[in-house]
């Protein structure tokens, strides 16, 4: 298993950015910059690409990390134009990588489909992180911790009205 194939999943692309960007920071261990930090979106590039970017060796850096946003080849979405994506192409890249270079795709869907072989594949040589829905106490925490970054502060009452007027909702409430 590659530890530097990393898939995120979930329905709430704000959490799936944020895990997305404490991994990268994570495994540089430096600012993101142009020589070591690379964004794809699989809605607008082709795979091969990506690949041969994640192959390519560091530029004036000791790590690099590749970004692979809206990585729907994983999901049993369509894609929104005509692109035409060489999956075995990446099933292969998947099952072979043993490279230095992080390449962490973002999953905005609440599964990936099992059905796939891709997956199949990306389950037995990537880690895969699902990012559930916040809880209730996880978003009164978000609201207080936002606010608090602003100078702000909210009693506990508002807080609970917020909650009940929005629902444990995370796209409602951010």
């Amino acid at each position: 298993m590659s530890s530097n194939i990393i898939t995120i999943y979930g329905e709430v692309p704000e959490l799936i950015e944020k895990k997305a960007s404490e991994v990268i920071e994570q495994y540089l261990d430096a600012p993101k910059d142009e020589f070591n930090f690379v964004k794809y979106n699989l809605y607008e590039n082709d795979l091969a690409p990506i690949i041969e970017e994640t192959l390519t060796m560091p530029f004036f850096s000791n790590k690099k990390a590749v970004l692979v946003q809206n990585a729907y080849v994983f999901t049993g979405e369509k894609p929104p134009k005509e692109l035409n994506h060489n999956i075995d192409q990446l099933i292969e890249f998947i099952e072979k990588y043993d490279g230095d270079t992080l390449i962490l795709f973002e999953v905005n869907h609440s599964k990936l489909d099992e059905r796939k072989k891709v997956v199949k594949s990306l389950k037995k040589h990537a880690q895969i992180k699902k990012i559930e829905q916040m809880s209730e106490e996880e978003i009164k925490h978000w609201i207080k911790s936002q606010l608090h970054e602003n100078y702000k502060d909210i009693k506990q009452d508002a807080l609970d009205l917020v909650i009940e007027l929005t629902g444990v909702n995370f796209n409602i409430v951010k």
